[in-house]
């Protein structure tokens, strides 16, 4: 009887801690949220905001006018048509309200959340429209302030400062480029174009470092072409400490494995680090995690990325798309997720190697 009554207690005290979870949230157009106590930051300034941002799927969606207008974007909203649509530059977003597919510059692309509206304000996914516009976003959990461009004064003083031969890689700067893009498809092989390949690992490696605090750039984030000088010419801009340039490489069926190139100069220096060293710990590090064949850490002269770049600069050629075998692999997202990773330790690597 004593069991019996123990066990009801129980069950009613979880039930109600699960009740009072769930009435924590409410639904927004269709989608299940909780409104959230994190504050939003752009260009080193907090916001303001008319309504709070709210979690759905575990991303922070946000007041899409009051945040993306104060990085240059323009803020379109059809509500006879549920129809948003985000301009910065040459790039276009198109969402629907509770739709986690979207259109960016024409071409579906799938969302963690989707656009909400909030008392008759329309939310965006955060992180998603950032990355989507190449717009560096951030995270401070000490003061739970996702942070845009700049980061505030307050979370860059949360930032160790390097000393006794390490230093954090929170607040290092990484620029990087998913190689070809758009009209240039670099190789292809059975249907499957290295443009696509690249993006993928691109995309992964990039969330991978914004996990760490680290601020990431990348030259392109969707099927578009850019040119040769613009990649090292973002990364000069940006004052970046790497630029690591993702592609896929072709030869002979036998060939397989890992290549890393770089420019041989030590005016690529920075820090305690060169590119040969910064392309010798990327090698490494693809060889270990993926298991590849080792084909060498190559010098280039002629490589314009390389070439124009001010910082280390390496092009991390992952496998071989002309061996069946490899290419097998690449086409999964568990192996990009795999060459993501071992790209994320060797620029973890190379910052602590240069801020020793």
């Amino acid at each position: 009887m004593k069991k019996t009554l123990l066990l009801t207690i129980i069950i009613a005290i979880f039930l109600m801690g699960m009740s009072q979870s769930y009435a924590a949230g409410q639904y927004f157009s269709g989608m299940w949220g909780i409104i959230s106590s994190s504050k939003i930051a752009v260009s080193g300034s907090a916001l303001n905001l008319e309504r709070a941002p709210v979690t759905i799927n575990g991303r922070l969606v946000v007041p899409a006018r009051s945040v993306f207008s104060q990085v240059g974007a323009k803020v379109d909203w059809y509500e006879a048509r549920n129809r948003l649509v985000i301009t910065k530059g040459n790039d276009e977003i198109i969402m629907y309200i509770g739709y986690i597919n979207c259109y960016v510059n024409g071409v579906i692309k799938k969302m963690e959340a989707p656009a909400i509206l909030f008392n008759g304000t329309v939310m965006v996914p955060v992180r998603f429209v950032a990355e989507t516009f190449n717009v560096s976003v951030g995270w401070s959990g000490k003061n739970s302030t996702v942070y845009l461009g700049e980061m505030p004064k307050e979370v860059i003083e949360e930032i160790p400062a390097s000393g006794g031969g390490s230093s954090s890689v929170k607040g290092r700067v990484v620029v990087i480029d998913a190689g070809h893009g758009g009209a240039q498809s670099g190789a292809v092989y059975s249907k499957v174009a290295e443009k696509d390949l690249n993006l993928g690992i691109a995309e992964k490696l990039n969330t991978k470092l914004k996990e760490l605090g680290i601020i990431t750039y990348m030259t392109r984030s969707g099927d578009s072409t850019v040119s040769l000088y613009a990649r090292s010419g973002l990364a000069n801009r940006k004052n970046a400490d790497l630029l690591i340039s993702i592609h896929n490489n072709a030869g002979y069926s036998k060939y397989n494995g890992s290549m890393s190139l770089y420019y041989p100069s030590s005016s690529k220096t920075k820090g305690n680090l060169s590119s040969f060293e910064f392309a010798d710990i990327v090698q490494k590090n693809m060889c270990n995690t993926l298991g590849s064949n080792d084909m060498g850490v190559i010098a280039r002269s002629r490589l314009a990325v390389l070439r124009t770049s001010n910082m280390p600069a390496v092009i991390a050629e992952v496998g071989y798309m002309s061996n069946a075998t490899e290419l097998r692999k690449l086409k999964t997202w568990e192996y990009q997720q795999k060459a993501a990773e071992a790209l994320k330790k060797a620029i973890v690597e190379s910052l602590e190697e240069m801020y020793r």
